[in-house]
């Protein structure tokens, strides 16, 4: 009887046994760690040598981090918690996440429980989207304009010397705390899921003459790619343009008050009416040639400010220093303009006066600050502004000079400029005031001789608009005995 006992208790324990091997050799599918996804992101420098990141860390010459958007991937100070493998023309390297940007700062477009803007891709960065598709017209969460499709910014240690970037370009981004580091060389492209449907299609938006703009191509496609591969200099298709103030005179490159020389032009397919012209930028004025000019009919004469459309695509980058030439009333004025930072808006080229001229004229030629870039010419808006703010002007030097004192004078004002100074003396100390200068486009004068005698000067001013400063009551705004008597 004990035997049988005893045999069956060895036999439990072996069955026992087999049982729990046979449990342990089968794989748990919920304890297994996937791959880290790896999405293409473009890249840019971040330099800022000196400040300060987003989790303390002061930046050093040839530092070691990267910049996302968003504060949930945010490692704390001298810490790894988060971090990418970065992979670029063969080389790649593993860095820590030690700031928070470019442009947005809720963007975490590699999780799937993604923070905001959801209908985009998995993958997808909004600053890609904003700046390529028009997505959010093109501005950040600040209301920035998007002048990149940079997803990640790299510390420039691992851009330069990791990697050997020496442009802003593509790279493959892998997330290493969503999975396992694939290692050098073999991470695989994730596959993003459809992209959430927009609850409501934007409204087409209207240029400066009321002509409806297309919108940027639905995202309802059911295989979105979750790369664009355009680079920043592509051709996007169709271009969103910001709508102007009513009233806005406008002047296409494609219109009859556009003027251009005879000479080497070459065409891209986006701006105003869906083209602009374009060539190459000369810092010789001996090597130049192209030159274009805009001109408009002005039915009433007024204020207006000038505004130029940059277009946002090209063969080349555009230059940083394009030189416009503004004709009005008082003369002319030659406003520089950063092309590449002002890619698709309208870059203001100042507030003028035009009564006289009825015809004003704005030019523009290859002549830059640069070399072999693109100078872009699209179109001119002319809007009508409202200046009922007088200018404010006052003595700014006095100095001795012979027998007498030289008298300098100047100011400013908010829109239409200034055209007209007056200028009143008295005797100190209790002289009364009285006309010196009236009604003088002068900004400089001697007076004297003084005689030894001081006294006291000040000055107003009428802008274009015809608004006057009004004089500050009996104060004055300089007097001799501030000036050092040195001849």
């Amino acid at each position: 009887m004990l035997k049988k006992r005893y045999f069956t208790i060895v036999v439990a324990l072996l069955f026992l046994t087999l049982a729990t091997t046979q449990v342990q050799a089968t794989p748990n599918p919920q304890n297994e760690r996937k791959t880290a996804p790896t999405y293409t992101i473009f890249a840019t420098r971040e330099g800022l040598v000196g400040k300060q990141t987003a989790n303390g860390h002061i930046i050093q010459e040839r530092d070691n981090f990267v910049a996302l958007p968003s504060w949930r991937a945010l490692s704390p100070y001298k810490s790894n918690k988060f971090q990418v493998r970065l992979t670029y023309k063969g080389r790649t390297t593993i860095v820590p996440v030690w700031d928070v940007g470019p442009w947005n700062t809720n963007d975490d477009y590699w999780s799937t429980d993604r923070e905001s803007y959801r209908d985009l891709p998995l993958g997808t960065p909004m600053a890609q989207a904003a700046y390529l598709e028009g997505y959010n017209d093109g501005l950040d969460e600040f209301g920035r304009k998007i002048q990149a499709p940079n997803g990640i910014d790299i510390a420039d240690g691992t851009f330069w010397d990791s990697l050997g970037m020496r442009k802003n370009d593509w790279v493959q981004v892998t997330f290493l705390w969503l999975g396992d580091d694939p290692g050098p060389g073999t991470a695989i492209e994730a596959a993003p899921p459809s992209p959430r449907v927009p609850e409501k299609t934007p409204e087409p938006s209207q240029d400066g003459n009321g002509d409806e703009l297309s919108r940027p191509p639905s995202r309802q496609s059911p295989t979105p790619k979750p790369v664009r591969t355009p680079t920043p200099t592509a051709e996007p298709t169709p271009e969103t343009i910001p709508s102007l103030d009513t009233g806005a005179i406008v002047v296409d490159n494609s219109d009859e008050g556009y003027s251009a020389s005879q000479s080497d032009w070459q065409t891209s397919r986006c701006g105003l009416k869906g083209s602009h012209n374009w060539t190459t930028s000369k810092k010789e004025k001996a090597q130049g040639g192209n030159r274009a000019s805009w001109q408009t009919k002005l039915t009433t004469s007024g204020t207006y400010e000038v505004r130029a459309y940059i277009p946002r695509c090209g063969q080349i980058g555009p230059t940083k220093e394009a030189h416009y030439t503004i004709t009005h009333d008082a003369g002319t004025t030659n406003v520089t303009v950063d092309q590449e930072a002002m890619l698709g808006t309208w870059a203001s080229l100042g507030v003028y006066r035009f009564g006289d001229r009825l015809n004003p004229m704005v030019e523009l030629s290859d002549i830059a600050g640069d070399d072999g870039r693109s100078v872009r010419f699209d179109a001119l808006a002319w809007l009508p502004r409202k200046d009922s703010t007088p200018p404010e002007a006052r003595i700014q030097k006095i100095k001795r000079q012979n027998s007498g004192y030289m008298v300098t004078w100047g100011g400013k004002d908010d829109m239409s400029g200034i055209t007209t100074y007056d200028l009143q003396v008295r005797q100190l100390p209790r002289g009364s005031w009285r006309n010196w200068m009236l009604t003088t486009s002068l900004t400089e004068a001697w007076f004297g001789p003084d005689e030894g005698k001081q006294f006291a000067f000040r000055a107003r001013a009428r802008d274009w608009a015809g608004n006057e400063q009004p004089w500050r009551g009996e104060d004055a705004d300089m007097d001799t005995t501030q000036v050092d008597q040195q001849e």
